[in-house]
């Protein structure tokens, strides 16, 4: 019969956790800071009107860790704001409320670090838990009824026949002062009587 004794107990404990707590720190590091703490870059597209899309970009500073996952948050958009990691950014698009009233609103982008490749070269092939990082960034609600810009004015066939008659009246006015010119100069002149 085998009698453990209680510091033997202890010892065999040890020997078995100790390795497991090594493994353990190996595979994640913890890590208190990114080398660029808030920088990045974000792009939404507009302006937009209330029900379209806009188009959203958000890309780390370079020397940062590629983010994990991004999440979007905005007064001006609907809940299903859906963003992909493409490996250079994180892309996707969202859509303006239908009820929103036109103005400026802002939209946050939180970039999350966990479980991401550390940017420390003695840390490198492991994985670390950085703080996440918040981006501002802002779109523009247009007003429905607002007409584009390139469709304002009578058009190629109005903006001719205002042309036509403004040419027209010119011509009659411009003819009108001459004669009343040439009368003046006739009555005024002696000679010819």
């Amino acid at each position: 019969m085998i009698h453990f004794t209680r510091s033997s107990v202890h010892g065999g404990l040890i020997a078995i956790s100790v390795p497991l707590i090594l493994l353990g720190y190996a595979g994640t590091a913890y890590a208190d800071s990114l080398p660029f703490p808030g920088r990045g870059y974000v792009s939404v597209s507009g302006p937009a009107e209330p029900g379209e899309a806009v188009e959203l970009t958000v890309k780390e500073r370079p020397g940062n860790p590629h983010p994990t996952a991004v999440d979007v948050s905005s007064p001006a958009l609907t809940d299903d704001t859906a963003l992909g990691d493409t490996k250079s950014a994180w892309v996707g698009a969202g859509r303006i409320k239908a009820s929103l009233k036109p103005g400026t609103y802002p939209v946050t982008f939180t970039l999350r670090h966990k479980d991401t490749s550390c940017v420390t070269e003695k840390d490198r092939d492991y994985a670390c838990d950085y703080p996440s990082i918040v981006l501002r960034g802002e779109v523009k609600v247009s007003a429905p009824d607002e007409a584009p810009a390139s469709s304002d004015g009578p058009g190629f066939g109005g903006g001719l026949a205002l042309g036509i008659a403004s040419g027209a009246v010119v011509t009659l006015a411009a003819g009108g002062i001459l004669l009343g010119l040439r009368r003046r100069a006739a009555a005024d002149d002696p000679s010819q009587s």
